[in-house]
């Protein structure tokens, strides 16, 4: 019986731990989609707009506040830094007619700039205020629901109500239907007096707020630093590429489906062939895209459910 137990209390943290990551990722990658929809740009500079969320969070922190409060701070910070890259670099490269390859390549240094940013002011942070802020963990200040981590809780609250915003500004609202003219026909939009210019800045203000949020998210879930945002930026391209790049709902179904594949699959393994496993982990999501594209290459909104 105590066997038994302890493989329930083991598969509901394991269960708990997917659906945690698994929000958090689809955050991630709702920015990823939204950018390539509008601008056709894979923004690689999203992983250091991840990480600013981070230290969004320790800031908050350091003011006296609980550092869930640092996801507004990760959205307005994040959302800047999306501003800058496309109005100062991007905009004026696709003036000029540059190809996706330069402007993917511009998303890149920006983010190697972002990144030596992030690293003076984590070296900063533990010169002045004596943090750890190459260590950032936030577990001994969450709270908990019936034995839920809070982190489960906000992440997935967070995810629903970032969906259905976007849902009600796309399709509700004048700012939306414009944007989602961008999207579909840049030219018409443009022919018939939109300012794409201006569409395109909101949306990489969107984009980079929502990186900031789900950033401001993972010091509750895993010990994070300056590389954070590096070091899951495949994953994000994963859930964005697997969900489908034509439809922005697409990545939460790529996000869940890469992060239940990885968590729960990696325990599953670890339980038969020993915790050795876990440093294989990066492996499940491409893995998982790899076979997902190959049945679908459109993506899971691509899949059609036939009616009966």
């Amino acid at each position: 019986m105590g066997w038994v137990s302890k493989v329930e209390i083991i598969s509901l943290g394991t269960l708990i731990s997917a659906l945690t990551w698994s929000s958090i990722l689809s955050l991630m990658a709702i920015g990823i989609t939204l950018l390539y929809r509008t601008t056709k740009v894979p923004n690689f500079a999203h992983a250091s707009f991840v990480t600013t969320g981070v230290y969004s969070a320790t800031i908050v922190s350091l003011m006296g506040f609980h550092p869930y409060l640092g996801m507004f701070l990760g959205f307005i910070l994040g959302g800047l830094e999306g501003l800058v890259l496309f109005y100062a670099i991007l905009e004026p490269l696709r003036r000029r007619r540059s190809s996706i390859f330069i402007l993917m390549i511009a998303t890149l240094s920006y983010d190697i700039l972002l990144y030596g940013l992030l690293n003076v002011l984590a070296d900063d942070l533990q010169t002045t205020y004596k943090i750890l802020a190459r260590m950032i963990y936030y577990s001994r200040l969450d709270f908990s629901i019936g034995g839920v981590p809070g982190v489960a809780v906000i992440s997935l609250l967070a995810l629903i109500t970032t969906v259905i915003l976007l849902y009600i500004l796309l399709n509700r609202t004048t700012l939306g239907v414009a944007l989602r003219a961008c999207m579909e026909n840049t030219a018409l939009a443009q022919t018939l007096g939109i300012n794409v210019s201006l569409m395109l800045l909101f949306s990489w203000f969107i984009a980079g707020g929502i990186a900031g949020v789900a950033g401001a998210l993972l010091p509750f879930y895993t010990m994070c630093g300056p590389y954070i945002g590096m070091l899951y930026i495949a994953e994000m391209f994963c859930a964005s590429i697997l969900g489908g790049l034509d439809q922005i709902y697409g990545a939460p179904l790529g996000g869940f489906l890469i992060g239940f594949a990885k968590v729960a699959l990696i325990s599953v393994l670890a339980s038969f062939v020993g915790p050795w496993i876990t440093e294989y982990a990066p492996i499940i999501p491409l893995a998982a895209m790899a076979v997902a594209l190959v049945l679908v290459p459109k993506g899971l909104v691509a899949i059609k459910i036939r009616r009966g």
